[in-house]
C-alpha cells in the first residue's frame, strides 16, 4: 500500500518540478519581443529588440503584455495536458491501492 502512496507522491513531486523547470516561450507577432514563463506562469525570460524602444513606453508595454499573455496561454494548454495525464496516473495508482489486501 505504501508503495502506491509513494508512487502518487512521486508523480506529484515530478509535476511540481516540471512546472518550475519547464519554460514556455512566445514571440510577439512582430518578432520584437520574446517572453518565457514557467509552469507557474512566472516570467523567467524577456527579450526586447532595442529597435522598438523608440516607439514609446505605452506601445512597448503593450507588446510585452500581449506576449506575456500568449506565453501564459501556451503554458496553460501544456499544463492542462500534463495534469490530465497526471490524473490518469494517480487514478491508476489509487486503483491499485484499492485492490491490495489490508495490512496484516
Amino acid at each position: 500500500m505504501f508503495d502506491q502512496a509513494d508512487v502518487v507522491m512521486s508523480l506529484l513531486d515530478q509535476q511540481v518540478q516540471r512546472m518550475s523547470a519547464e519554460g514556455f516561450t512566445a514571440t510577439h507577432q512582430t518578432g520584437a519581443v520574446e517572453v518565457t514563463v514557467n509552469g507557474h506562469r512566472r516570467l523567467t525570460g524577456l527579450s526586447i529588440d532595442p529597435g522598438i524602444l523608440g516607439m514609446g513606453a505605452h506601445e512597448v508595454a503593450q507588446m510585452i503584455n500581449e506576449t506575456i499573455s500568449a506565453a501564459s496561454d501556451y503554458a496553460e494548454e501544456c499544463i492542462t495536458a500534463d495534469v490530465a495525464e497526471l490524473a490518469d496516473s494517480i487514478a491508476d495508482a489509487l486503483a491499485a491501492m484499492r485492490d491490495l489486501p489490508p495490512p496484516a
